[in-house]
């Protein structure tokens, strides 16, 4: 076979292929009178149509609207050719406005005088991710005032917006390509003023002269007093990191729905194709972290194994990530959750189901639905814990 789409195609174009018909010593024929049973099998399975032609020659095309891998099987008598199943990537299409989308705090509210970001998802017609940058967005913030506005290429497909409202009131945010909004924009954003009580948590990460300082002039307290609270603050943070103070047991149970990393053929002549992954889970509470077996082939699977993680603060949230294992390549993330801590009671089980999602490097959600982890947790206490009675 010979024609780019035999390996490589764009979602929605029509892409072609064609095969040729050879005798035993591979001398081309002209008397092929026998088609050859075509078929393109992945995420779908488009519709292949074939179109005889010259001297032997069969043109096949065929269109699919969904990204990803794909295996091109072409037997001849029940056999396949030589090659045969060819490898297939169909990449996403060009940015069209009616895929892409936008998430994140800035297009959900904001505070006065406070910058504030949203992530840009560009994506083909089709609503498949696009993976590269250079994609050029209009980007226009008005309503109650215009607001200072930058924007960063994250050279992924998603573009990172970060603006800073100066007085309050409702903003109109306008996102387009091509002249064209995308996704619900414009959308309309309220911008308030912040809390105290918000101010004050921003500062304490600020350094600790002027943190205090800000609070003082804030609350009308004396630097000193802060200082002491402060102190004690650090003093307090400074115990809690001598030793671990609670254990975390994780009963992991299972996974529902899980994503498919892997297309793999199989079959009698190679062209029986099944989507799957190579499942395990890795847990994480600050530093201590652990690692499940690996289920292989499967997207529903049964761990049923315990793990133990040591946890110093219970305002820290139980991390959960799920991976896809490939032995010839790096690891695939499946999906991401988070489980908070604050309301477990000690030595009381807590069921949990954690519903899978992706994130961009900047913590930003791009994708859910991708499935869901079933656990128990149990706090018991290390040894020569406080009484945790003031916890609950």
């Amino acid at each position: 076979g010979v024609g780019r789409g035999l390996t490589r195609a764009y979602a929605g174009e029509d892409a072609k292929f064609t095969v040729e018909s050879r005798d035993v010593h591979r001398n081309k024929t002209t008397s092929g009178r026998v088609p050859f049973v075509v078929s393109v099998r992945g995420a779908v399975s488009p519709a292949v149509h074939c179109i005889p032609g010259d001297n032997g020659e069969y043109h096949y095309s065929y269109r699919t609207a969904k990204a990803g891998v794909y295996f091109v099987g072409i037997l001849y008598e029940g056999v396949d050719i030589g090659g045969s199943p060819f490898k297939l990537t169909v990449d996403p299409g060009p940015t069209h406005a009616n895929g892409c989308s936008a998430s994140g705090p800035g297009i959900q509210g904001s505070y006065t005088m406070v910058e504030t970001s949203f992530v840009i998802q560009a994506r083909d017609y089709y609503g498949n991710a696009r993976t590269t940058g250079g994609d050029v967005f209009s980007i226009e913030i008005g309503g109650t005032a215009s607001a200072r506005m930058r924007v960063r290429d994250n050279e992924n497909g998603t573009y990172t917006v970060a603006y800073t409202p100066e007085i309050g009131g409702d903003y109109f945010i306008s996102v387009k390509i091509d002249g064209v909004d995308i996704q619900e924009s414009p959308f309309t954003v309220s911008s308030d003023s912040m809390p105290r009580e918000s101010y004050l948590e921003m500062y304490r990460s600020l350094e600790p002269d002027f943190g205090r300082k800000v609070q003082s002039q804030m609350l009308g307290v004396p630097d000193a007093g802060l200082r002491e609270k402060e102190e004690a603050r650090k003093a307090k943070k400074k115990r809690a990191a001598a030793a671990p103070e609670w254990d975390l047991s994780v009963k992991l149970l299972s996974g529902t729905d899980l994503a498919p990393k892997d297309t793999v053929a199989g079959g009698t002549y190679g062209t029986t194709f099944t989507q799957s992954s190579d499942p395990y889970v890795v847990l994480k509470v600050g530093d201590s972290e652990a690692r499940s077996q690996t289920v292989e082939k499967n997207l529903n699977p049964q761990w049923n194994e315990e793990m133990v993680l040591k946890v110093r603060n219970r305002m820290q949230r139980l991390e959960i990530e799920v991976f896809d294992m490939d032995v010839a390549d790096d690891d695939d993330s499946m999906g991401k959750a988070t489980v908070s801590l604050v309301d477990l009671v000690e030595g009381k089980p807590k069921a949990v189901t954690a519903k899978l999602k992706a994130f961009d490097e900047g913590g930003n959600e791009t994708e859910e639905g991708l499935g869901e982890v079933s656990m128990v947790l149990t706090f018991t206490a290390a040894m020569g814990q406080v009484d945790t009675s003031k916890l609950r």
